[in-house]
Order: structure tokens, then sequence, then C-alpha cells
């Protein structure tokens, strides 16, 4: 029984030959896994001693005598970095296959060469997918981040009835102000904001607009019409498709039904859905600030290009269009009509994010599993080059998950991090990476994972059953570790400074509610994805369900080359996986009674030998 390495293809997963590493160590989790070739022991120069000898690409007779050294372009092709990866397997007698069971296959990472050897890891298909983002060739492109800038005014020029510059707050002021620009810190020039309305203006009564140097109360009047003189299609009551706009003050309430009474301007050329020119250009692109209005934070109810009557939302984005889009998911939304108003001193920005990289892929009726393998094939197949060796047995299972990736998110959009995230969420599935030999000249893997139903992977063989005490077992060198109870946690969401959403879960029966009681212990737990009070609060409800006992953790070693009474091999590697379910049968122990104790395989690892250390999940002690 024995290990054994075979060099493939890192993009086909087609073998090329097989490989001898006389000293390494490995590690692996229910998700991943971790591969290293040892360097020599301090001291030794044996070359047969090395991880990974060069000597072994050279020729020999059958004799031993060298043939044919290996050139240096000949130890690249075998060992590029990006181009070859490794299977290692485990062989032992009777198996059907001479390749033996593959356990962990990854591309060839960054090499150490000495004189005679090289020394290198293994990069693991989820470490792979670090390096791989869920963004469609074409989604992201060369742009400038725009920021959206607010500000609030008495008068339609932006200015103050009572000469103050302009305000952040929305309390007491007529007009709202929007200026789109590539700076996150805001203009204080009136003259650099494109002023609204933030009450209809189309209104038959003038709008308080201050007081006269006498003390008496003035309005303002407008009305609109399509010529400069005001007379054709005069109205005070219809701003839209009109393209002058006239305005006077006195003090009466009632506006004039004479247009000679106004102060006549071009305010619109007639089109309510064209952009306004916006700041900075790219490859000569002039780009344009498109403005909406809305009764809804997401814009979709009562959407209209022209009015604010009665629509406590308004909605931006920028592009290189002068054209207005109708739709609402388009524009990013803020609030107009809230008593503070927009009341950030810095832009509300990135506006849509990066001008040119705006596209978003939605996917939702997917199952946990159905939306992780859909995250991976954006991240592989999906692109130009990009194939790797894998296996996406879930693709479009149907279920409730859904997920919204912004190419402008690429710092959040590896297909790792929206994996784990998939994975780690209430209730999603344990996933695994398997490699198999696929037919007799390559290897893949295969994304493993639970279902919605039940997140554990599928076994398909009963619990494992191990042994312990003092006097041995088939599971050795056995550690308990224990965690006291926690009974308070401190929770925190999105956000920053006062405004992170934050929730509390405690449970003091423990200490308050029998003799003896153990000393309060407090935690603090923190997501911020999460932006509701109500989804925190129910997250830290779990966290602490699962710590307001006392914890332990149990971990010891097997050796694989252990036999059966029928002389077979009794635990051989490839015939239990992390994620798996194991009964400890311990005795003995001074401090847990005896019994059997269910516990699922964590994580597992060790060296060129047949030794393997075991760490099982954290469950309840007994105590």
């Amino acid at each position: 029984m024995t290990w054994v390495h075979w060099l493939t293809d890192a993009r086909t997963g087609r073998i090329i030959r097989r490989i001898d590493i006389p000293s390494f160590s490995w590690e692996m989790s229910v998700s991943d896994f971790g591969f290293t070739t040892t360097d020599r022991n301090p001291g030794e120069t044996d070359a047969s001693s090395l991880s990974v000898p060069f000597s072994q690409f050279d020729e020999y007779d059958a004799d031993g005598m060298l043939m044919h050294r290996s050139t240096p372009s000949e130890v690249n092709a075998m060992l590029a970095m990006g181009r070859r990866a490794l299977v290692s397997a485990w062989m032992f007698d009777g198996m059907p296959d001479d390749r033996g069971m593959p356990l962990w296959w990854g591309a060839l990472g960054d090499p150490e060469d000495s004189w005679d050897a090289t020394t290198f890891p293994l990069t693991s298909p989820m470490g792979l997918l670090a390096g791989r983002f869920a963004i469609r060739d074409g989604d992201f492109q060369n742009g400038i981040t725009y920021y959206t800038h607010v500000a609030y005014a008495d008068n339609p020029d932006g200015s103050n009835s009572d000469g103050s510059p302009l305000s952040r707050s929305r309390s007491g002021h007529l007009y709202i102000g929007v200026r789109v620009d590539t700076s996150a810190k805001p203009s204080e020039a009136a003259g650099d904001y494109l002023w609204t309305q933030i009450k209809g203006m189309d209104s038959a009564n003038g709008w308080p607009a201050g007081k006269n140097p006498a003390g008496k109360a003035q309005y303002l009047h407008l009305a609109f019409a399509n010529s400069a003189d005001g007379k054709t299609d005069f109205s005070t009551t219809k701003a839209a498709g009109r393209t002058y706009r006239g305005q006077y003050t006195d003090l009466n309430v009632p506006d004039s039904n004479k247009a000679e009474d106004y102060k006549w301007a071009k305010w619109s050329d007639g089109n309510a859905k064209k952009g306004y020119p916006a700041k900075g250009n790219v490859n000569g692109k002039a780009p344009y600030l498109h403005v909406a209005t809305a009764r809804s934070a997401n814009g979709g109810n009562g959407f209209d290009h022209t009015q604010f009557d009665d629509r406590g939302w308004f909605g931006v984005y920028v592009d290189y269009s002068d054209t207005d889009s109708d739709n609402s998911s388009d524009y990013r939304w803020y609030s107009s009509m809230s008593a503070a108003g927009l009341s950030k001193t810095a832009g509300y920005g990135p506006n849509g994010a990066n001008t040119n990289s705006r596209a978003t892929v939605s996917l939702s009726g997917l199952s946990g599993r159905g939306l992780a393998c859909e995250v991976i094939r954006l991240g592989t197949s999906a692109k130009n080059g990009g194939g790797l060796p894998f296996d996406l047995p879930y693709l479009g299972e149907r279920g409730s998950q859904s997920l919204d990736i912004h190419a402008w998110d690429v710092q959040n959009s590896s297909v790792k991090t929206l994996v784990t995230n998939i994975v780690n969420s209430e209730h999603g599935p344990d996933l695994a990476t398997r490699p198999y030999w696929s037919d007799g000249v390559s290897c893949r893997v295969r994304i493993i994972a639970g279902s919605d139903a039940d997140i554990y992977l599928d076994m398909g063989h009963p619990p494992i059953d191990l042994t312990c005490s003092p006097q041995g077992g088939s599971l050795e060198d056995v550690v308990v570790d224990y965690q006291h109870a926690t009974q308070r946690i401190y929770a925190t969401g999105s956000g920053t400074d006062e405004s992170v959403v934050t929730a509390l879960s405690e449970d003091l029966s423990e200490i308050t509610g029998r003799p003896d009681p153990p000393i309060l212990m407090e935690s603090n737990w923190s997501d911020t994805n999460v932006n509701n009070v109500s989804e925190l609060r129910e997250r830290t409800g779990a966290v602490l369900n699962a710590n307001r006992r006392p914890m332990m953790q149990l971990s010891g070693v097997i050796h694989v080359n252990d036999q059966d009474g029928n002389g077979r091999p009794a635990h051989p590697l490839g015939s239990f996986w992390p994620g798996e379910l194991f009964n400890i049968h311990l005795r003995g122990h001074r401090r847990l009674p005896d019994g059997v104790y269910p516990m699922r395989l964590m994580k597992m690892g060790g060296d060129q030998s047949d030794a393997v250390k075991l760490q099982f999940d954290v469950v309840p002690a007994p105590f």
C-alpha cells in the first residue's frame, strides 16, 4: 500500500506521466485541500531525501547508466506552472485500477529550485477559483467611476432666501440639486447642480420665497410655454412637453395668467427623456447624467422622467447615451422626501459604479448547489480559455436561491468568495471536490454537495466505526479540546458608524436559574452582508444556540495500512472523506463517559506515510 502521483494537463486533466515525490505533506477539509512538497531535512545532502529530484526526468538504461540528461526546456515542459497539474492517489493490493484511488487534483504552484531538485505546492480547485471571477467576458470594461452629489435650496437657481450656502438637509427647502462627477467630495457651487422642485412645479399657486425688505411674505410664481415670449401653450399647471419656463415674485398667492408678467428662459428641449451632459469622458465619449423619479425605493412605482409631485425617490445613472432609460433597474435610487433628506457630505457613489461595467448577472430559482455550480461555470467554461476539468452535475437544479452579481463589484465577485458565501449561508450545503478517473487517460474533478433538503454530503455507506481507549484502538493519540458556553452575543451587520445594523441574542437561564452557575461569557459576531435586523437576529440566534452549551472537539490518528480480520485494508484512503459521519466508540476517558459519540469528520491530513490525523466537528460536551 503506497502513494502514487501523476502529472496531468491542467486544462484537460489528460495524464502525462507518473512522477515520484518522496516527501510531502497534505491536508483535506470538506471543501478544499492543501498539498506541499517538503524541503530536505536540515543538514541532509543525500539526493534521495529531496522532494522532487530533477533526475527522475532523465533517461537511464537497464544498468542505471545515464543515457540522456533532460534539458531545461524538457523539465519546464513537465513542470510548467499554469500548465500542469498533479493527481495523488492511494494504491493497495487488489485495486482494480493500477493508477490508484485518486484523492486530490491540483495545479502546480510556484516552485522553488535547488541545483538538483524542486519543491512546490499545489493550487487546489478552490484555490484556482479564488483567481477566477464570475464576470462574463465583455461585462467589465474601461470606464470612469462617477459619484452622485445632492444639495437642497430655496430657489430654482440653488440659492437660499437668507443667503446661506447650499444645504445637505432636505428640511425646509423647496428644491433639490443633483450633480454627478468623478470626485467623492461634493461641490459647494450652486451652479454645478441640476435643480428640480421637490414638490410639483405645475401648481396654480406661487411658492413661498421668503420675505421682502418690508417684512411681507413674497411668493415665487412659475409658468411654462413653448415660445420665448410665453404665449404659446402657456400654462401654470402643466410643465411636461414645454420648453420655456417663466417666473416672477410678488406678494400674491395666486399665479398670474398673463405671459408678459413672467421672465422667460429656455429650460428644456421639450424631450423629457434626454440626459444631461456630465463631467469627464472616456476615449473621447461624452457621458450623460440621467434622472428619474418614483414613489418606491426600487423605482418600480410611479416611475417618471419629469414629475416630482408626490414622488419620494429619485434615480440617477451615467452612460454615453443622451436618451434616458425607461428601465427603473438601470437607475440607482435615493430618498428625497425623508425629513433629513440625503445629508451626507460626500458623494453617493459609485453611481452605477464603473460607467462601462454596469452589467448584472441575476441568478434565481436555483438550489444552493445549483447556484454554486452556475457561479463556477461563469468563472470557468463560460470564459474564453477558462476551461478546467471540472464536472458541475447540479447545473440548472431548481430551488429558491438567488444571487445578483454586479460587474463593478469585482472585489467581491471571485468564484471562491461567492461559493463560500453560498456554503456559509443559513442552511447552506456542504460542498467538496472529488477527483476521479474519467477514462483510461484522464482525471476530472467532480463537484459534490448536499441538497437543500439535506445539506450534508451523501456518504453512500453507513457511518464508519472507530474505537479508542487508554489501551489502544483503531483511533490513536486521541485529544479532546473544550470550549466554554456563551450566554450573550452582540452582533453587527452592514453599515458604518452609527448606521450599523445591530442585534442582541442572550440566554441567561444557566446563570440565573440554577445553583452553582457559571460565570457570564459574552461574544461578538459580525456579517457585513446582513442589512436588516430580523435576519441578523435570526442568524445571531442560531450562533447562540450552537454555543449555549460547553462544546468539545475530538481528534486522533489512524493508520490507513491497518488491516481487518480478513487481511483486507480496514480504512483505506478513498473509503472515507471529510464531511462524512463516524461513530467514535470511546472508553476509559477521565472526563467523558463511556459510549458511542457520533461525529462528522471535518479535516484530515498527513504526509507520505500511512498515518492520517482526523479532526472531527465540534459537538456539545456531555456535561
